[in-house]
């Protein structure tokens, strides 16, 4: 490529292999130099011989530059796609800052090409972050940004006050779910963090290692069904965020293990939280809107999510039995070597404590009706007050310094914060607030919001009518191609638009289970297609390509094992 402003020098194109591959070619440079002037001096006889190893050695160097030229072409479609999708994202904001050209912001079909094109593009780049070298929630704020300016721009807020109410009415929709969902994750990770920090996990771990004796492959069947149930009792997002906790404390060393158990973990909990009315947002709305009850939702769709985590648990489990290698023969030896943790009577009550507090949850929702983060909010309040007691820190044996120094405060004097306060405190929540990672909170903000631009648009409407057309009348088509989109686009509209469009269907009607059941377990089969998936990227730092090609096939034939599970219920029982 000869374009000066992306490549101005040959050393930023080649990569750190790329170059090594260049210091090889001199080095065999110089090597054929020496022979031909040593051939030179010497007879016809070393000339020929030398021009053999000559011969041979220009074959060498033939895969080298062949090297050396692929590192340099994959760098520059990664340079070029990243620049290109740049491009597109600062024009899209720059015609929705300037509301120019008219006919562009007022078009409905080019506004909606527009919108899908750049959410491919955000989707595209998220794909390829460890390529490009972009943050994903660099890409999906960027975006989500450039899309609500683009639509702000449409309803000529300036010029309309009524257009500038409709512009905020949408605003604030989004912003409500958005809003909903952070303030619920951020005190979710804050608890969890916080009975990590404390040493409330060592209970649990304690009792995993030494019940799976060593054993790896044990490891994954029993992570997987606790958080399956646990999923259904609080909801897949906390469950999510537990099971990873402890699993982090199980296999601490292996990190191809971690990978694999998460993605199992993820399907656990999307199956698990779809049979239960507050143990998934899509369930929950479902049944807020009189579709759904909890008795028949229970009794029609635990057996298809049992069926979607067991049979990809089940394929996963032989995966990695047969790419593990144990470290010794005797299980019993590797118990041994492995650091199992006290536990202590602080620890304990801090995990009674802690899960106390998110079991308080559902139970508080189902009674008041106060949505999820107010009670995960008041958990954290609870769990911040219990730890942050005299009682507890002695309990715990951490130093307890929050003392007033009288003596230094004397009358007349500008007040003064004392100096035990000018420190974080030895074994405070405020410790584990400092270890949370919030670039996923920020990702998953990036795509809610673009998501919502899409809604707002009008281009998920219409996705949802396409299928309707597509599928005509047959739930079990509609709710499937509904499960498997939600793997790309959130599923929350997607349900909404499905209530939308079958409202006249009556309560408990098998449209509605199967809707929370697709909509639920097809999240899995991409790790952007739900909040649980995006925690396992977050905490774990899995990538999009090693979960597709390791953990969404075995998503993918959960999902037609729960549809096909509950197709057979209705034709045995119906």
């Amino acid at each position: 490529c000869s374009c000066p402003l992306i490549f101005p020098r040959r050393h930023r194109v080649l990569s750190i292999a790329g170059a090594m591959t260049v210091a090889r070619e001199v080095q065999v440079e110089e090597r054929m130099t020496e022979v031909v002037a040593s051939s030179s001096e010497s007879g016809d006889d070393s000339a020929d011989s030398s021009d053999g190893s000559a011969t041979e050695q220009g074959k060498d160097r033939e895969p080298s530059r062949g090297r050396c030229s692929g590192v340099g072409v994959g760098f520059a479609a990664r340079r070029a796609f990243k620049v290109v999708g740049i491009i597109v994202v600062a024009i899209t904001f720059a015609v929705g800052l300037i509301g120019w050209p008219v006919v562009a912001v007022d078009s409905q079909i080019f506004k909606e090409n527009l919108l899908s094109v750049l959410f491919l593009i955000a989707l595209l780049l998220v794909i390829l972050e460890d390529h490009v070298g972009v943050n994903k929630a660099a890409v999906m704020l960027m975006v989500s940004a450039a899309m609500w300016t683009f639509l702000a721009a449409g309803f000529h807020p300036h010029d309309s006050e009524k257009g500038k109410e409709e512009m905020h009415a949408e605003m604030d929709k989004s912003l409500e779910e958005v809003g909903r969902l952070i303030l619920f994750l951020l005190p979710a990770m804050a608890v969890v963090e916080s009975i990590d920090h404390f040493g409330g996990f060592s209970v649990v771990t304690r009792f995993i290692m030494t019940s799976t004796g060593g054993r790896q492959e044990l490891l994954m069947p029993m992570l997987s069904l606790f958080c399956f149930f646990l999923s259904a009792v609080i909801d897949n997002l906390t469950a999510t965020i537990v099971v990873l906790k402890l699993l982090r404390h199980c296999a601490a060393n292996d990190r191809h293990v971690r990978h694999t158990i998460g993605g199992m973990v993820v399907i656990a909990a999307n199956a698990g939280g779809a049979w239960s009315p507050v143990g998934d947002v899509t369930t929950t709305m479902l049944w807020l809107a009189g579709n759904i009850s909890v008795g028949a939702t229970i009794k029609w769709i635990f057996f298809p999510s049992l069926a979607a985590c067991v049979v990809p648990l089940f394929g996963l489990w032989l995966q990695l039995r047969k790419c593990s290698t144990p470290t010794t023969e005797n299980p019993s030896e590797e118990v041994a070597q492995q650091h199992i943790p006290e536990v202590r009577k602080a620890n304990v009550l801090v995990l009674i404590v802690g899960i106390s507090c998110i079991l308080m949850v559902p139970v508080l929702k189902m009674i008041t009706g106060l949505p999820p983060y107010m009670g995960m909010l008041l958990a954290l309040g609870v769990l911040w007050f219990v730890t942050d007691t005299a009682s507890f820190h002695k309990l715990a044996q951490v130093p307890y310094e929050h003392q007033y120094h009288d003596e230094e405060i004397h009358i007349g004097t500008r007040p003064r914060t004392p100096a035990a306060f000018t420190q974080e405190p030895p074994g405070s929540v405020v410790e584990a607030l400092h270890s949370m990672d919030l670039t996923g909170l920020l990702f998953f903000a990036g795509v809610l919001l673009a998501v919502g631009a899409l809604d707002t648009s009008g281009i998920l409407d219409d996705y949802a009518e396409l299928l309707r057309r597509l599928c005509g009348n047959s739930p079990v088509a509609i709710c499937s191609l509904l499960g498997i989109s939600s793997a790309v686009v959130d599923n929350v509209p997607l349900v909404q638009a499905a209530i939308d469009m079958f409202e006249e269907k009556p309560t408990d009607d098998p449209i509605w289970q199967l809707t929370a059941l697709a909509a639920g377990t097809g999240g899995s089969i991409l790790s952007v297609g739900s909040i649980a998936g995006v925690t396992l990227m977050s905490m774990e730092g899995v990538g999009y390509i090693w979960y597709v090609k390791n953990i969404s096939i075995w998503a993918l034939l959960g999902f037609a094992a729960g549809i096909g599970t509950y197709q057979l219920e209705l034709v045995i029982f119906a």
